[in-house]
């Protein structure tokens, strides 16, 4: 299983306060770090901007993306729970929380945290993706089909997104790759419920798109 795990934006606003001028500093700093790939030295900027200002959800998003990386799964947990009771209108903790509940098969759990994601935010499109794979797990092929094609027409929403939060270079090839992803459930889903046709189609976007897996399948299908 594939799911997009995904840090918050960057920290743009000025606060009055001094502590609170030097936690967006370094949460900033941890950002570019978490970006260039050195999550240790990421963790310990995270860490000393939640020292400085506690009440900064972003803060807490991204240090638990950090803490699953370092493979620290029950801090990764606690981080994305206050997360969501800093902020309750992001959909990032929320989303992060199913995944890892998807990642220890505990489906029903994670259904229940990507349906909160979604009712928070309703146009956060990477809960769809995420949600689809879990049902595509549960073999609930119709209703993953919704939510992979949901993801799929996503592209505008989520480039605007990224460019607001100044993410669009790192992260907008993140939803091309899963996009592809995308169009291979699409076909795997129409494939188990019979849509030949369909299957076909979405098993060819997805390996034109470097899904090699999606080249295997699409030859087990018998076109009518």
């Amino acid at each position: 299983m594939l799911f997009v795990l995904l840090s918050a934006s960057k920290c743009n606003n000025k606060p009055a306060k001094t502590a609170k001028e030097e936690a967006i500093e370094l949460y900033n700093k941890g950002l570019e770090m978490d970006i260039n790939g050195n999550y240790r030295q990421a963790f310990i900027f995270y860490s000393q901007s939640i020292e400085k200002d506690s009440t900064s959800g972003d803060a807490f998003t991204n240090r638990g993306v950090v803490r699953i990386l370092l493979e620290d799964t029950l801090g990764a947990i606690s981080d994305y729970e206050k997360a969501s009771f800093i902020d309750k209108t992001k959909p990032t903790p929320l989303n992060n929380l199913g995944i890892i509940y998807a990642s220890r098969q505990k489906y029903d759990k994670a259904q229940e945290f990507f349906e909160k994601a979604i009712t928070v935010d309703s146009s956060y499109a990477d809960t769809y993706y995420n949600y689809g794979v879990v049902l595509y797990e549960m073999k609930s092929f119709e209703k993953a089909i919704q939510m992979f094609e949901r993801f799929a027409i996503s592209e505008e929403s989520i480039a605007q997104r990224l460019r607001e939060q100044n993410l669009y270079d790192d992260l907008m090839p993140v939803y091309y790759a899963n996009l592809a992803r995308g169009f291979f459930y699409l076909g795997l889903c129409h494939k188990n419920i019979g849509n030949t046709d369909k299957a076909a189609y979405y098993l060819k976007q997805a390996a034109d798109n470097g899904v090699e897996d999606a080249t295997d399948s699409l030859k087990t299908i018998t076109r009518k």
